[in-house]
C-alpha cells in the first residue's frame, strides 16, 4: 500500500518519543496492514519478514507482541524521516521506519517501535489533560524505558547467539553508552533487571537527550494545542505512573526512577 504524505508533514512520533518527525515533501511510505502477510512489493516483503523476525524472537506469550496482535499498526517504510529513524504514530496507528536501515538496525529499531505501542496498549502515554510539563516528563521516561527494553530484548537474543541486533545498538551512536552500561552490569552481576533499571537511569545522563525530547515534546504540545484550539491543562502524571511503566515484556518490574529536578 502506497502513501503519499503532503509536504512537511509533523507528527506524533515515538523513537524519538513523542518528538516531532517530518518526512521530506512528496514523501512517499509503502505500508503493509496488519496480519502483514500481503506483500507484493520489495518493501511489503521487507516489512513481511520484518514482522516474521519479530514473532519468532520474542515467542507468542511476549507483551510486546500481545501489543502487536492487539493494537495492529499499519507498518510503513519511507525513504527518509527528519529527525529520527523511525516513529511510532499514536494518532494514526502507525510505524514508520526508514527504509535505507540495514537489517540488524531496521529489527533493533522495530524492537524500539514495538516497546512504544506496547505503551500505548497499556496506557501509560500521556493524556490531554496534562500540563505541558507533565507531558514532556513523561515522554522522557517513555523513551529512557524503551531503550532500556530493547537493550534487555537484545541481549536476550545476544545470549542466543544472535548478535546482529544487540551490535547494532550498541552501535548506534545514541544508545552505544546506554549499550555500554548495561552490558557493564551484566558482567558485574548477571542481573538483566538490574541492568534494566541501569540503561534506564543512564538515559537521563545525556544533556543532549533530555533537552532535545523535552523541547520537541513541548514544541508538539503546543502545536496540539494550536490544531486543536484547546485551552491550556495542568494535569499531573498519576503517581503511579513508573510503577505501571517499567515492566520488561516478561511482566518483572525492574526499578526505574528519574533524576530529581536539581539533577536534570
Amino acid at each position: 500500500m502506497e502513501t503519499t504524505l503532503p509536504a512537511m508533514t509533523t507528527v506524533v512520533v515515538f523513537v524519538a518519543t513523542l518528538v516531532s518527525a517530518q518526512e521530506p515533501p512528496e514523501a512517499k511510505m509503502e505500508c503493509l496492514p496488519f496480519p502483514y502477510n500481503q506483500a507484493n512489493n520489495v518493501s511489503e516483503h521487507r516489512i513481511r519478514d520484518l514482522v516474521v523476525w519479530i514473532r519468532q524472537v520474542l515467542g507468542p506469550k511476549s507483551d510486546l507482541l500481545s501489543a502487536l496482535d492487539d493494537l495492529r499498526p499499519e507498518i510503513c517504510l519511507v525513504e527518509a524521516i527528519f529527525g529520527a529513524e523511525a516513529y511510532f504514530e499514536k494518532e494514526s496507528n502507525r510505524v514508520v521506519l526508514k527504509s535505507d536501515l540495514s537489517t540488524a538496525m531496521m529489527q533493533a529499531v522495530a524492537i524500539h517501535e514495538l516497546r512504544h505501542v506496547h505503551q500505548a496498549k497499556a496506557g501509560t502515554c500521556p493524556r490531554s489533560t496534562l500540563s505541558m510539563q507533565e507531558t514532556a516528563r513523561m515522554t522522557l521516561a517513555l523513551e529512557a524505558d524503551a531503550s532500556a527494553v530493547s537493550l534487555a530484548i537484545a541481549w536476550d537474543l545476544k545470549e542466543a547467539g544472535a548478535h546482529q541486533t544487540w551490535n547494532a545498538l550498541s552501535d548506534w551512536s545514541t544508545h552505544a553508552d546506554l549499550a555500554d552500561e548495561f552490558e557493564k552490569e551484566m558482567n558485574l552481576s548477571g542481573d538483566k533487571i538490574r541492568a534494566t533499571a541501569k540503561a534506564f537511569a543512564k538515559w537521563y545522563t545525556s544533556d543532549w537527550r533530555r533537552e532535545e525530547y523535552y523541547l520537541s515534546a513541548c514544541s508538539e504540545y503546543l502545536d496540539r494545542q494550536d490544531r486543536n484550539h484547546a485551552i491550556p491543562m495542568y494535569g499531573m502524571a498519576p503517581a503511579e505512573f513508573l510503577d505501571h511503566l517499567c515492566r520488561l515484556p516478561s511482566g518483572e518490574p525492574y526499578c526505574c526512577e528519574e533524576p530529581s529536578m536539581e539533577d536534570k
